[in-house]
């Protein structure tokens, strides 16, 4: 019979402290059949999503947004001797980053000198003439750097395996994590919020 678990969100125990707001994660075995019959499986491949909030250090007015983001390719081997299939995840050099409005100093991102800001904006009278409207300066860049909790992220975020110490009791003893994306946005009067989403990888 399988296992199951139900119960409120707020006694996830894994999750307990660290101001997650949701966590979602899901994954699946590959299967390939080849032509002769034979039945190769590869690891458990899938998606880690988490969002939390990031209490704000120091003192903004405006409203912000940042992220990163990292490209991955999957490459499969093939161990036809014993009917499995080696899936890697290799970095591709994509690191993209962005900044704009107000960004807490938590977050740091190079650029190169000859990129220019240009500006965004938001209208939206959907609700009421009155609904606010945002015109935002927005920079792009590279290797971002985060400094806050729950899961710092760095120059080499994209480059391998991402550890987060909070998962490791819940997830298959031996799979590794690998970060996609991290945002971060902020419209006061709110708790900024961040979010993170990871490639998963589980041989079994």
């Amino acid at each position: 019979m399988a296992w199951c678990s139900c119960n409120v969100a707020a006694e996830f125990k894994e999750l307990d402290g660290l101001g997650i707001i949701s966590a979602n994660f899901k994954a699946s075995t590959n299967f390939t059949i080849t032509q002769d019959g034979l039945v190769m499986h590869g690891p458990a491949i899938g998606d880690l999503s988490l969002s939390a909030y990031a209490p704000l250090i120091g003192t903004l007015t405006c409203p912000g947004r940042a992220g990163t983001s990292f490209g991955w390719t999957q490459k499969i081997d093939c161990d036809s001797l014993n009917g499995v299939l080696k899936v890697y995840f290799i970095p591709n050099g994509i690191a993209k980053s962005y900044m704009e409005g107000d960004v807490t100093n938590q977050i740091e991102m190079q650029t190169a000198s000859n990129v220019h800001d240009y500006k965004t904006f938001e209208a939206n009278a959907s609700s009421g003439p009155a609904s606010p409207s945002l015109l935002l300066t927005h920079r792009d860049g590279h290797t971002m750097i985060y400094t806050g909790n729950p899961i710092q992220v760095d120059g080499d975020s994209g480059k391998g395996e991402t550890v987060v110490p909070f998962m490791t009791t819940i997830l298959p003893l031996g799979s590794t994590l690998y970060l996609n994306n991290f945002s971060w946005t902020y419209d006061p009067p709110d708790i900024p919020k961040i979010s993170y989403s990871f490639l998963f990888k589980y041989d079994g």
